[in-house]
C-alpha cells in the first residue's frame, strides 16, 4: 500500500521543480516520474487544438471540425516528442544527482485520438478524423521511443473520453464499447518491448477552469467546491474499461490508474472492484487520496476498497496540476502520513 502513482501534471512552474518535488516529497513511493507538464501543456489536449481547428483538410462549423467531402483528412506533425525528449535530459540529470531515486522511470502521458476528436470534431466525423490523427500521433510516439531508452521510459495513455463514453455521458461515435477498446489496443501496440505501458482512467475532474465532465453545479455547495459536478455512480465503469483493456491488449499492461470520488462512502460504491480481472503483472492504483479530507478520508476509502480488492496502490483522482497550491500541499502531507503509517507494518511483515 506504499506505492503512489502520478498521472502527469503537477502544479509547479518548471520541469526541475516537478522532479525536485517528486524526489523530496513523494519518493520512494513513486517510481514513474512525469515532468509536471508545465506551461501550455497544463491545458492537456487543448494545446493541440490547431491541428483540428486550423487544419486545411477539414471544414470548421460552429467552432468544431468536420470532414470535407471528397478531401482526405491529413495532419501535420503532432508533437509530444520535443517536450518529452527535452524533459528526459533534465530527468537524467536529476536522477544522476540523486534528486530522484535510482529506480525512477520517466513517464510521458498522451491523450488518445478519441479524446482529441471529442474535444474538437463534430460527432459524425469523429471516427474518420481520429483514424487520420492516429497515424500522425504514431510518429511522435515512435520519436519518443527512439530517443529515450526503453528501460527508462513509461508511456501512459489518458482515457477520460473512453471512460465517460462507456459511463454513458457521451454518445459513442463507434457505436459500441468493443471498437473503442480495439482502437485503444492499437495504441498500446505502438509501445515497444521494455517500455512500460500504463493507462489513466480519468473522469476529467478539473479544479482549474472548465472540464467537459463538470456539468452545471446542482447546488451552491457544489459550485463552491469546484471541480466535477457529474459524478460516476460507482466503480462499475472503471472495472468494465480495465477488464476490456486487459482482454484486448496482447502485450503486458504494467499499470492502470483509476479515478474515484470522495462521495463513494458505501460498500456498494466499491463492490464492483471484486470483478476486476487483470493479469497478475498489472499494478492497479485507486485515485482515492483527496485534498479535502486528506489521510483520514483516504484511510476510510482504503478500508472500503480493501474488502473487494486485495492489493492496490494509491493516487489522486486526476493530475496534481488540477490542484491549487494549498490542495497540492494537502495531498503531499496526506501521502507522507499514509506512507509513514504503512512503513512499520511492512517492516514487521
Amino acid at each position: 500500500m506504499t506505492r503512489f502513482y502520478l498521472t502527469g501534471s503537477i502544479n509547479v512552474p518548471t520541469v526541475d521543480d516537478a522532479f525536485t518535488l517528486v524526489g523530496g516529497r513523494l519518493q520512494p513511493g513513486v517510481t514513474r516520474v512525469p515532468d509536471g507538464e508545465p506551461g501550455d501543456r497544463a491545458n492537456w489536449v487543448l494545446v493541440h487544438s490547431a491541428h483540428f481547428l486550423a487544419n486545411p483538410t477539414l471544414d470548421i462549423e460552429d467552432g468544431r471540425a468536420r470532414v470535407r467531402a471528397g478531401t482526405p483528412v491529413a495532419f501535420g506533425e503532432v508533437d509530444y516528442h520535443s517536450s518529452a525528449i527535452a524533459s528526459y535530459a533534465d530527468f537524467r540529470a536529476a536522477r544522476d544527482a540523486g534528486v530522484l531515486a535510482a529506480d525512477s522511470r520517466f513517464l510521458v502521458s498522451i491523450a488518445t485520438p478519441f479524446n482529441a476528436v471529442n474535444s474538437f470534431v463534430h460527432f459524425d466525423s469523429q471516427v474518420e478524423v481520429a483514424l487520420a490523427y492516429e497515424g500522425a500521433l504514431r510518429h511522435s510516439v515512435e520519436a519518443i521511443q527512439d530517443a529515450i531508452p526503453a528501460a527508462d521510459l513509461a508511456i501512459q495513455w489518458d482515457l477520460p473520453t473512453e471512460l465517460a463514453t462507456i459511463e454513458g455521458w457521451f454518445p459513442n461515435p463507434y457505436g459500441d464499447t468493443e471498437p473503442v477498446l480495439a482502437a485503444t489496443a492499437r495504441l498500446a501496440g505502438w509501445v515497444r518491448e521494455g517500455v512500460e505501458l500504463t493507462f489513466h482512467l480519468c473522469y476529467g475532474d478539473s479544479k482549474f477552469g472548465a472540464s467537459p465532465f463538470m456539468g452545471e453545479p446542482p447546488t451552491e455547495e457544489a459550485a463552491a467546491r469546484g471541480g466535477r459536478h457529474v459524478l460516476p455512480r460507482d466503480a462499475s465503469t472503471i472495472v468494465t474499461l480495465a477488464n476490456g483493456l486487459s482482454r484486448h491488449i496482447t502485450r503486458p499492461i504494467n499499470a492502470i490508474q483509476a479515478a474515484t470520488v470522495a462521495a463513494w462512502t458505501k460498500r456498494a460504491h466499491w463492490q464492483p472492484l471484486a470483478d476486476l480481472a487483470l493479469e497478475p503483472g498489472t499494478e492497479f492504483y485507486l485515485g482515492l487520496v483527496h485534498a479535502e479530507d486528506g489521510a483520514e478520508g483516504a484511510r476510510e476509502r482504503i478500508a472500503l476498497a480493501s474488502d473487494f480488492l486485495s492489493s492496490f496502490g494509491l493516487s489522486t483522482e486526476c493530475g496534481l496540476g488540477r490542484h491549487s497550491t494549498e490542495q497540492l500541499e494537502a495531498v503531499l502531507v496526506a501521502w507522507q502520513e499514509l506512507a509513514a503509517a504503512a512503513a512499520p507494518a511492512l517492516a514487521a511483515g
